[in-house]
């Protein structure tokens, strides 16, 4: 990541009292929060004015149809072009703008790009777009329309009612966004400043977490720093957590011109993460909170109540951090809460940790709760899950000895697949290679599992593995 302004001063309109804004101690990601009208808009369309070349804003919404049209290619070309064209806060043919930047990436990593070189950029756009959306495949081709969208089952995506309006949405804002960072990292662009508008426009607070995910990747990987104008709490949240002491946030408010930028401690950390996505109205209304230990814990478990079977929200906490979390939330609820039943919450660890006890560690309102396996990467290898794949484990073992030869030096650990205790084995560091070899469909593991537990309540190995205790407080 890079910081290529600490300050930036933009004009503010005579309807907002004018005078100069002035943003300082901008961040790798500045969160920028404020009321309506208060002025997030017009300050980022200013912003963009001052340098189009090197800058870029993402609108909050984002109409049209996933259809090519060549006439666009040669707008999205220019800098001055694509900034003239979002100086309002809808772009009636966002999408098809979108869409043709992908030929202008092409064309530019054609003209760039010495004969023989490799660079990666259009596999790149493959692999964010699929760590942001794994029931999608985005690939880019060399022929019109010059992309294929696809879901995880095969069917092709061409119409914009194929999909809901939260997913494509962000494949929209993650196309918009990643085409620029290509094509400036090909341009080899000095100063990138990408400014987002809302980009939770229409989305769940799970979808949110997954875009804050992607936003960090960009900034990480192309240099580019970002300013992204949000209401959200659920998004501030994902974007501190992920983002930690890169992430700062700037409330803005009309009557102060020096906007300071704070940085995400760990206490704006702790207090936004309560806010965000309804986990503290959750509690305090009958869906209990459930603190996981990092962020594929929290992948399994924000898919399991969008079955409606388990009510909860899900907060990440990133690793022994769950009882720093579990003691914040033990104080919040104490001071809220008139009874202790039902529990506010429940902070869940793996298997292979030891639930704490004795009067130093509360658990009114939050008690500790334990998977009765290793981690949550072995919910993969329970039958039930198995049987989703269409296979059992004697005939897992058979396609993962037949597939070891192509991951190196994990080859050794996965031939012996035979011998493992499904229950109590450390396969996190394979299981990205487990799904890929056992699952034809490429469903992220995640998904699987989360789906597993929230459809209907788990039996047999899957219960055994998530253990009574915790089917009994999350279903009883």
């Amino acid at each position: 990541m890079t910081i290529h302004f600490t300050s930036l001063s933009i004009a503010q309109p005579p309807y907002l009292g004018g005078g100069i804004w002035i943003l300082e101690g901008l961040n790798h990601i500045t969160v920028l929060f404020g009321k309506n009208g208060s002025g997030k808009s017009i300050l980022l369309r200013n912003l963009l004015s001052q340098a189009p070349n090197n800058r870029h804003l993402a609108l909050p919404e984002r109409p049209g149809s996933l259809q090519f049209e060549p006439r666009f290619v040669t707008e999205e070309s220019s800098g001055a072009n694509r900034a003239g064209n979002r100086q309002q806060n809808t772009l009636t043919d966002y999408r098809q703008r979108t869409f043709a930047r992908l030929q202008v990436l092409i064309q530019k990593r054609g003209f760039y790009l010495k004969p023989g070189s490799t660079d990666d950029t259009i596999e790149d756009l493959h692999r964010l777009m699929k760590d942001l959306l794994p029931d999608f495949t985005l690939r880019v081709t060399s022929e019109t329309p010059y992309f294929q969208l696809q879901r995880s089952d095969g069917t092709l995506v061409t119409d914009v009612n194929q999909v809901s309006s939260g997913e494509i949405g962000m494949i929209s804002v993650a196309v918009d966004l990643a085409t620029i960072c290509g094509i400036w990292h090909l341009e080899n662009t000095p100063e990138r400043l990408l400014l987002v508008d809302e980009p939770d426009t229409h989305l769940h607070p799970d979808l949110q977490e997954y875009l804050a995910a992607f936003l960090l990747k960009l900034a990480e990987k192309y240099s580019v720093q970002m300013i992204v104008a949000t209401h959200s709490t659920t998004l501030l949240a994902a974007l501190g957590h992920h983002g930690k002491e890169k992430t700062s946030a700037i409330y803005l408010n009309r009557s102060t011109l020096p906007q300071q930028a704070i940085k995400f401690t760990k206490h704006l950390q702790e207090v936004s993460s309560c806010l965000g996505g309804h986990a503290l109205m959750g509690p305090l209304f009958g869906s209990p909170l459930l603190l996981v230990e990092g962020d594929d814990d929290y992948r399994v478990w924000s898919q399991v109540p969008r079955h409606h079977v388990i009510k909860l929200a899900v907060l990440p906490c990133d690793g022994d951090e769950i009882f720093k979390y579990q003691t914040t939330l033990e104080q919040i609820f104490d001071s809220l809460r008139t009874t202790t039943t039902p529990p506010a919450g429940y902070a869940l660890l793996d298997g292979d940790k030891k639930l704490p006890t004795g009067q130093s560690k509360p658990q009114d309102h939050v008690p500790f709760l334990r998977l009765e396996c290793r981690e949550s990467e072995n919910l993969y290898l329970a039958d039930e899950i198995l049987a989703d794949l269409a296979i059992d484990w004697p005939s897992a073992c058979a396609q993962i000895r037949a597939q070891a030869n192509k991951y190196g030096n994990k080859e050794a650990d996965l031939l012996g697949c035979d011998g493992w205790d499904r229950r109590t084995v450390d396969i996190k560091h394979l299981i990205n290679e487990l799904a890929a070899i056992l699952d034809q469909k490429n469903v992220h593991w995640t998904k699987r599992v989360g789906t597993a537990i929230g459809k209907a309540r788990p039996s047999g190995q899957l219960a055994e593995f998530l253990g009574p205790s915790l089917l009994k407080a999350l279903l009883d």
